[in-house]
């Protein structure tokens, strides 16, 4: 419950919690997480399993680094698997030590006049400076080098990106005379800052060269604060600039975020994908935020999201015009943000001979969408709005990107599911040991039902007790772990009565029969091999079978 409550709404119906889905857009909340079981479920898109598959699945990072992402959040230390990984982690939490403590000196220079200057014409005081974390970066060549150098290695201050090192073994520092921003990973870990230039030095802004902690095309700003708003909003804004994005939270519009400096990569939109369903896109109201605005759009569509752009004036960007007008008005150009397909209708010309010229240019755009309904609409509109018979475009071919909705497999059949359910849940504790002893493994079909009934035969034989809640750390494959957590929501209550009458006796002459059908080909070879003795053996096997009563056999 702690971890995913960190990052969607859930709201208590019952025995347990419901929520909007994380993995894919929906209005209608069907995302459920038991805290009894210690298992989410979506009715959805049939995603489930425990704390460590949520994790794989959000942040999409692989078993082990899940369970040292769960182990950081509630402080456990755990053993890393072999020297040289002992050797990167030391390295790695060096450069996270030496980053923190590079904010810790900028943050106590912030308020110097310089800085405090520079932000007050940008509207933002010191108390918003201080809930972003901003700082100043002094403008001497080696001040941030001096004063850490006498607690860190000075390869360590160059690996984190905070010191350049040039010819001759010169060093001085990255950041000079420019206002620091603090730019955090969503689990709130500083890996890099962007530098806001005072004077007219160029660039104007400068980030963090890319390293072991940072990679600009996989991190977005502020995406830390701006998951817990993504729920509630529904949506994200995606804005360019830092403080655009600051002055945006500002004045309430929590949901926004920023790329750092370049176009909205691939991971930026599966980031947003696996968390709201729709993305507003706002970026400065000159040529140039608009050609980004299209390429924000064809990415965002290719990750199946609704996407609308808000069109500022010409020459104004987001901090610009939400600081002149204010949050309500803004809000009102939030309400009136153009589809993707009114957008692109708008961009392909004024009149239907440009529309026509352009038509097919912007029809590559929508094809990117892997949604087939929304791409036929999007194809439909800007066939209508150039005057062009929307048979004449065909289907529109197969989108060049798929849909990011990983395939499920298959769960059991309802017998097996409810075999399972019944043994994990319904049924008493004291009794789950003595029924799963009577399950007839060898006549389960779905692979799934047999690694569950696998793994509570080993914790059986352990004199371990037979609970959902413990079945899953002993199931290595996530789709396993997912049938185990789809038992509570999919499947109906199961009790001993049922168990017993239905599905062991049900099972029981599905194997009785297999089992006649498998001696028939048996009996079969041995009289053309002409082994008599064998033949008698497997004879004496078929009629006592046959005569066994089915209840028992």
């Amino acid at each position: 419950m702690a971890v995913v409550g960190e990052h969607l709404t859930l709201r208590k119906t019952g025995r347990n919690h419901v929520g909007l889905c994380p993995f894919h857009g929906e209005k209608t909340p069907s995302f459920n997480v038991s805290r009894e079981k210690g298992t989410y479920y979506c009715f959805g898109c049939k995603r489930g399993g425990d704390v460590i598959d949520f994790v794989m699945e959000l942040e999409r990072v692989p078993f082990a680094e899940a369970v040292e992402r769960l182990a950081e959040r509630f402080g456990i230390r755990l053993p890393p698997a072999s020297p040289e990984a002992r050797r990167r982690k030391d390295e790695h939490d060096q450069l996270v030590e030496v980053m923190e403590a590079a904010q810790a000196v900028f943050v106590r220079q912030v308020a110097e006049d310089r800085p405090r200057a520079f932000l007050e014409r940008r509207g933002v005081s010191l108390e918003l400076a201080a809930e972003f974390g901003l700082g100043y970066s002094k403008g001497e060549w080696r001040a941030l080098y001096d004063e850490l150098r006498r607690r860190f290695p000075e390869r360590a201050l160059v690996a984190a990106g905070l010191v350049v090192e040039g010819e001759a073994g010169r060093v001085w520092d990255r950041f000079r005379d420019r206002v620091t921003i603090p730019i955090r990973l969503t689990r709130g870990r500083l890996v890099a800052f962007g530098g806001r230039a005072l004077g007219d030095e160029t660039p104007k802004y400068l980030n963090s060269p890319e390293s072991s902690l940072f990679s600009k095309s996989q991190v977005l700003f502020a995406l830390d604060r701006a998951t817990r708003a993504f729920a509630q909003a529904n949506r994200a804004i995606v804005v360019e600039g830092y403080f655009d994005c600051i002055a945006l939270h500002h004045n309430g519009f929590t949901e926004t975020v920023a790329t750092l400096g370049t176009a909205l990569s691939e991971h930026h939109a599966k980031e947003l994908a696996r968390r709201v369903p729709r993305v507003v896109v706002c970026f400065d109201g000159d040529a140039a935020g608009r050609q980004a605005a299209v390429a924000a759009m064809r990415t965002l569509l290719g990750v199946a999201l609704e996407v609308s752009v808000l069109l500022l004036p010409q020459g104004q960007d987001p901090d610009d015009v939400v600081r002149h007008e204010g949050a309500e008005a803004f809000r009102g150009r939030i309400t009136g943000a153009l589809p993707a397909a009114e957008f692109l209708l708008e961009l392909m010309g004024e009149n239907r001979e440009d529309r026509r010229r352009n038509l097919l240019q912007t029809l590559e755009i929508v094809d990117s969408c892997p949604d087939p309904v929304r791409r036929f609409s999007m194809r439909e509109a800007l066939a209508r709005g150039a005057g062009v018979p929307l048979d004449q475009l065909g289907w529109g071919g197969t989108p060049r990107v798929v849909a990011t909705q990983a395939e499920v497999a298959s769960l059991p059949p309802p017998g097996e599911l409810a075999l399972l359910r019944s043994l994990l849940i319904d049924v008493r504790v004291e009794r789950r040991g003595e029924l799963l002893a009577q399950v007839p493994v060898e006549a389960v079909d779905h692979p799934a039902t047999r690694a569950i009934l696998d793994a509570m035969l080993k914790r059986a034989a352990r004199g371990e007790t037979l609970e959902i809640s413990a079945i899953t750390s002993d199931i290595d494959d996530g789709g396993v772990r997912r049938v185990v957590a789809a038992l509570e929501h999919e499947v109906p209550e199961t009790d001993e009565e049922r168990l017993t009458l239905i599905i062991l006796r049900g099972l029981c002459d599905k194997n009785r029969k297999t089992r006649l059908a498998d001696l028939s080909l048996e009996i079969q070879r041995a009289e053309k091999q002409g082994n008599k003795e064998k033949l008698a053996q497997l004879q004496r096997e078929k009629n006592a079978l046959i005569k066994r009563p089915k209840s028992t056999a």
